[in-house]
């Protein structure tokens, strides 16, 4: 009988721990919502990434001639960078504070875009050399165009960029384009009218992206 009625106080124990418990669960659900903070380095960078790319592909008939994709590194876009970098490699502050001011002063001196191209002929993927099969020109809202300054190939073998651009695929090759701030007219690239547009054309194919924001 004793261990009977030990078995009960020891049942009822166990079922009053269990209630205990649901209850502290049923109190924390009911609770206030925890404020959401600011996105880590990773999100606000993929989002920056993701809102300041553009892609094309060209064909002829079922061919592909052309696989383009570009990134604008405006100011947003840079500030994003250089904070996921500096965390990726737990830079200090100075060393993160002097990488910060560079990207900001080349933002500044230049409309420069991170662009990647794939074509079935390894041949015509010549986007760095100044007889190039392609052209490649920035325009603005306004009918003000531009070339580029310098059109300068990265290295495959640089892995690393692969991570802060995923659409740079083992196919395609990287380029990064910079072109003047101004038109000849002196008119500001982009001008009022926030619209900023890559044209590539070629006799393997043409392609445009554009980018609109407000200045």
């Amino acid at each position: 009988m004793d261990s009977i009625r030990a078995k009960t106080r020891t049942g009822r124990g166990l079922g009053a721990l269990c209630l205990l418990f649901f209850a502290a669960i049923l109190i924390s659900g009911c609770g206030p919502a925890k404020q959401a903070g600011p996105p880590s380095a990773d999100i606000a960078y993929y989002q920056a990434l993701d809102r300041w790319s553009r892609g094309f592909k060209a064909f002829e008939g079922l061919e592909s001639r052309l696989y383009f994709n570009a990134t604008y590194k405006n100011e947003e876009f840079r500030r994003a960078y250089i904070s996921k970098y500096s965390s990726d490699y737990a830079l200090g502050p100075e060393r993160t504070q002097a990488l910060m001011e560079r990207e900001l002063e080349q933002a500044q001196a230049y409309n420069e875009f991170f662009f990647t191209a794939y074509t079935p002929d390894e041949l015509l993927n010549d986007f760095h050399k100044k007889d190039s099969v392609w052209q490649v020109y920035l325009e603005d809202g306004q009918g003000n165009k531009v070339r580029p300054v310098s059109i300068s190939r990265i290295d495959n073998s640089e892995a690393i960029i692969r991570d802060y651009f995923p659409y740079y695929d083992l196919w395609s090759r990287a380029y990064v384009a910079r072109f003047p701030k101004y038109a000849e007219n002196g008119q500001e690239i982009p001008g009022a009218v926030g619209v900023l547009k890559i044209s590539v054309t070629g006799a393997m194919g043409k392609g445009e992206l554009t980018w609109q924001f407000t200045k």
